[in-house]
């Protein structure tokens, strides 16, 4: 046979494309192989652990709020116990809830870059960004904006992918119970879906979609005659907290660490705006972009995580630009390795910082031991209650809520009363930090003093850790 003939030239041969449970297996696993080193950690940042808590509160019986204060909304106390039910009560519960959120989040951006570049390797692209810039601005940790955008881009898909209002509505009422700066991106969702409907009329199931799981939890707490606690947590406290002011040193670091981790992609987010401008074409990802960053400025901290939320437009960006390179291999490979060179180096400064000693389970599990009658974690981790089998003895567990300066007038908690009112009741055990902050615009220096005077008057040093001690009744 002649093997150079036309029957045996591979040249035009198409291969498949991978089916789309393959692509979201393939996620998954890079997700999760880029996260075992930390899928044991017994926490990465400070809010997860109240999470942790009043998920765990909750599957106790207690309704988000009645026992423990927070002023996010409900639906990431969902997702906690969800998972805590599944795997446990163990903190791999919330690390898994966050693996299983990379990857869908990841998956979605895969979709939508399919749709928005026509092209398959720019989607890998975008996904495969998502799941490598994932790693950095605290994404390693479960907070709630990765959860946040996880249901906003689920709901683009569903627009692209011609599903119905009432699930684009569902989702982007999911994404606004568990942030409510998702306000911000709906609207450009909802203008997606009425370009693509081409009737006003359409914006119906979508909006009614929305208010549903804002309705379910309006019902729970009207049903449980709470409604007016959960109002005043999970609604009225952010209004109270959109009062403070926004300061100049935390938007220039916001500006110079962005730069450093994420800058190439910023570049390809930011681009979309004039493009969108002088051709009329990526208006949707420049007005995806500018009302994820409205959503990140609106709470003027400019902690890392808040900009979690934006990284799905910003990887579809990548995507959709790198589907108009030319398709040499070389050139494509290049611009792949410089564009995420830095989020590559950013993971892995990462993951390497998330490696130190874990002295907070350690501390637990010496705690658990000794089987405590009670404990107060006056400034060090949370998630130490949980990890000692405590119950709090104050419903505000996260320690800025009472030893910071913003969070107790957010709260509506004076202070130093509650302070006072832990320490009468003589907890067997004591945690605070060892060298904690001294500046007075960040904590509290009189309720910092009142837990001198009791430790002084009733308390032994029991055992100190690198960075904590724990002190014991007399």
């Amino acid at each position: 046979m002649d093997k150079a003939g036309a029957g045996c030239n591979h040249r035009w041969v198409k291969h498949a494309p991978l089916p789309a449970p393959a692509v979201a297996l393939l996620l998954t696993l890079a997700t999760l192989a880029s996260r075992v080193p930390v899928l044991g950690r017994s926490v990465l940042d400070w809010d997860e652990s109240l999470y942790f808590l009043m998920a765990q509160a909750w599957l106790h019986g207690h309704l988000p709020y009645t026992t423990i204060w927070d002023n996010k909304p409900v639906g990431i106390y969902v997702i906690f116990a969800g998972f805590q039910l599944v795997f446990g009560g163990g903190v791999v519960a919330m690390r898994l809830a966050s693996v299983a959120c990379v990857s869908l989040l990841a998956f979605a951006v895969f979709r939508i870059t399919e749709v928005l570049a026509a092209e398959r390797a720019a989607a890998w692209v975008a996904g495969g960004a998502l799941v490598l810039c994932a790693l950095s601005n605290d994404g390693l940790s479960a907070n709630t904006e990765l959860f946040m955008a996880c249901f906003t881009a689920l709901a683009v898909w569903a627009v692209l992918a011609g599903r119905s209002g009432w699930l684009v509505g569902v989702l982007l009422g999911c994404a606004f119970m568990v942030k409510y700066v998702a306000v911000f991106e709906a609207p450009v969702v909802l203008g997606l879906y009425l370009y693509r409907q081409r009737r006003v009329g359409a914006a119906i199931p979508v909006i009614f979609g929305a208010a549903v799981p804002l309705v379910a939890v309006v019902a729970l707490y009207t049903a449980a005659g709470k409604l007016g606690l959960w109002w005043d947590c999970s609604v009225a406290s952010n209004f109270r907290r959109v009062n403070v002011p926004m300061t100049a040193g935390a938007l220039d670091y916001a500006l110079r660490t962005e730069l450093w981790r994420w800058g190439p992609l910023y570049l390809a987010g930011v681009a979309m705006i004039p493009w969108a401008l002088a051709r009329r074409r990526g208006v949707f990802l420049a007005a995806w972009l500018l009302a994820g960053l409205a959503g990140v400025v609106v709470a003027k901290s400019f902690y890392d995580h808040y900009f979690l939320q934006v990284l799905p437009v910003l990887c579809v960006s990548l995507g959709v630009w790198f589907a108009k390179l030319p398709r040499g291999v070389v050139l494509r490979a290049g611009v792949v390795i410089a564009a995420l060179a830095l989020p590559a180096w950013a993971a892995n400064v990462a993951l390497h910082d998330a490696m130190v000693p874990d002295v907070t389970a350690q501390v637990g599990a010496d705690l658990a031991g000794q089987h405590p009658a009670s404990l107060y974690v006056f400034d060090s981790q949370p998630i130490l209650y949980a990890l000692a089998g405590q119950t709090p003895p104050t419903r505000y567990v996260l320690p800025s809520e009472l030893v910071g300066r913003t969070l107790p007038g957010v709260a509506g908690v004076d202070a130093g009363a509650e302070v006072a009112r832990i320490l009468a009741g003589t907890p067997q055990f004591i945690i605070r930090r060892e060298t904690p902050s001294t500046d007075p615009a960040v904590v509290n220096p009189a309720v910092y003093a009142q837990l001198e005077q009791a430790l002084t008057a009733r308390y032994r040093l029991w055992r100190a850790y690198p960075g904590v001690e724990v002190y014991e009744i007399r």
